[in-house]
């Protein structure tokens, strides 16, 4: 693990994965960041790439040829290289190699940098396609926050833009899209997850907040095709695990009637040989 800390907030980050681990405010004395207890869900914060959610059949055809990937792609669980270190920042690298391309044909660069800015965990992505051709790819966050007390005192408010739609998901694929007049806040309960992630689209920020607790943790993420919102759901209990993952997302899941060609996946990003494509998102823990 590496350490980045200043007056207001801990953070740590793995080689393993680019992962954020660990967000420990000061001020309050509180572990925000879900701890990886395996008991419900192992991670803490992956970087999904080069795919946001599932494959059909765990496959993928490109340039005609098949290739399988499981689950948010293969980043999550490589080891990164450390590139970069300063007082209030960290950068990691993963480069396209023999193993990558089992999986995923194309070459590429991927540079994830954390950094610290008084309570905010600011968050970059960085993609280099060093390709001789175009390359297509998603790309997501996943952070879990930890919820304190009873899922039912807590609350997220929404900042959005116009056009906003929910794709429902039919087991781990979307499905339909639907068009939401207004959104403002959304209350937490036990059953809210029983269908799996909550997805929209055209929302800037979200704030986790508490009817009982003196602050919020609000993510902020700006430009952002889609969000997802997820626990999970535990059927025969009724109950959910004791975290809200909040996923700024560039890529969803594979459509339920889809052709498994990758260029055609909704939401997939394009770019061209030598561009790079950025995109970031922060973190912060507000006081009420």
């Amino acid at each position: 693990m590496n350490k980045l800390e200043n007056d207001f907030l801990i953070i740590e980050t793995s080689k393993s994965g680019a992962e954020l681990t660990r967000i420990f405010s000061k001020a309050l004395n509180k572990e925000i960041l879900w701890n990886g207890d395996s008991k419900y869900w192992g991670r803490h914060s992956p970087i999904l790439f080069p795919i946001v959610g599932r494959l059909k059949d765990n496959e993928t055809i490109i340039d005609n040829k098949v290739y399988n990937m499981t689950q948010h792609g293969f980043a999550r669980d490589m080891n990164f290289n450390l590139v970069d270190t300063a007082d209030n920042s960290i950068s990691y690298k993963l480069t396209s190699n023999e193993d990558t391309k089992k999986y995923y044909p194309y070459s590429f660069e991927l540079i994830i940098t954390y950094k610290l800015i008084n309570n905010n965990v600011n968050i970059y992505w960085e993609v280099k396609n060093t390709d001789s051709n175009d390359i297509y790819f998603s790309i997501g966050a996943h952070p879990a926050f930890n919820i304190q007390s009873n899922v039912e005192d807590y609350y997220l408010k929404f900042n959005s833009r116009n056009n906003i739609e929910n794709i429902s998901l039919k087991g781990p694929f979307n499905d339909k899209y639907t068009k939401v007049d207004t959104l403002d806040r959304l209350d937490l309960s036990n059953d809210v997850f029983k269908n799996d992630a909550i997805i929209y689209t055209n929302i800037d920020e979200i704030s986790l907040k508490s009817k009982k607790e003196d602050y919020f943790i609000n993510v902020s993420f700006k430009d952002f095709p889609l969000v997802g919102i997820w626990s999970p759901y535990y059927k025969d209990t009724n109950t959910i695990a004791p975290f809200i993952c909040i996923e700024p997302w560039y890529g969803l899941c594979d459509n339920i009637n889809s052709d498994k060609i990758f260029k055609n996946k909704a939401f997939i990003n394009k770019l061209k040989s030598q561009d790079t494509f950025n995109a970031s998102y922060s973190i912060s823990i507000e006081q009420k």
